[in-house]
């Protein structure tokens, strides 16, 4: 008996584990969709997402619209975790608002020789090592937000 009701029970949570959440609206303009993976192993199941991604481009086609996706989340299984898939998306005229990565070009940095460097001194710090402890003191209240700005603006002003 106490067999029967463990397997009942365990079945009732493998399946509602896989459930999706259906299309739940987040905003005005903005849905989403979560589903819990159910099949056994570790790692992103590509099943799943797809059905996220499925159950959201039935919602925007019946709209006569397509998806825009805002956020994906992925969690992937692993032992004692099932994996998920979550979707916040938008449904938007069909033509795609996607546009290509443009690169900029690299920049050039032209070196001048006759540059002065001034040679520090052996026992001066640098700059992030100063903001750092003026940081520090202004977190452990020994010095003010202002007194931090002051001695911030002279630090940088050495550099």
């Amino acid at each position: 008996m106490n067999n029967k009701i463990f397997s009942s029970s365990m079945a009732f949570l493998i399946i509602s584990g896989c459930s999706s959440t259906g299309v739940i609206p987040m905003s005005q303009d903005s849905y989403f969709i979560g589903k819990k993976d159910g099949s056994p192993g570790i790692g992103v199941s590509l099943s799943n997402k797809a059905e996220v991604y499925q159950e959201a481009n039935a919602f925007c086609s019946q709209k006569s619209l397509e998806v825009l996706t805002l956020r994906e989340t992925v969690t992937p299984a692993a032992p004692g975790r099932l994996g998920s898939t979550e979707l916040h998306f938008r449904c938007v005229q069909p033509g795609g608002s996607a546009k290509p990565l443009v690169k900029d070009a690299d920049k050039v940095v032209n070196l001048n020789s006759n540059v002065n460097v001034k040679p520090k001194d052996v026992n001066s710090t640098d700059m992030y090592t100063e903001l750092k402890k003026l940081k520090e003191l202004k977190d452990t209240g020994i010095i003010t937000q202002e007194e931090f700005d002051i001695e911030k603006k002279e630090v940088l002003s050495r550099y």
